[in-house]
């Protein structure tokens, strides 16, 4: 009897049509989420550019979100994310989150 009920209320393709609006919904709330924090980064650079012209002691570098800081040294470790190379690496690729030169 229940097995009657769930074939006729959930069939495969309502349950596959369902996890891939979830999938697409989910992945297109994740590059929002992203461009967000990106944007957030990239008003911060700016501020921080500015403040960096004041600062003699200390030099600001780069402006990332913490959720791509904390996955590229999970990644690469900690070492090789805060090497000069690497840097100079960011700063050509996401000049707009570039504060100031290595």
């Amino acid at each position: 009897m229940q097995k009657e009920i769930l074939q006729t209320e959930w069939s495969d393709t309502r349950i596959g049509r369902a996890l891939i609006r979830e999938l697409t919904t989910g992945f297109q709330l994740e590059k929002a989420l992203e461009n967000e924090r990106v944007k957030s980064a990239a008003q911060d650079a700016d501020k921080m550019r500015e403040a960096s012209k004041k600062m003699k002691h200390m030099k600001h570098v780069f402006e990332m979100p913490q959720r791509d800081h904390f996955r590229l040294v999970q990644k690469y470790g900690q070492q090789e994310v805060h090497s000069k190379e690497f840097m100079r690496y960011l700063q050509k690729k996401m000049p707009h989150l570039a504060t100031s030169k290595v």
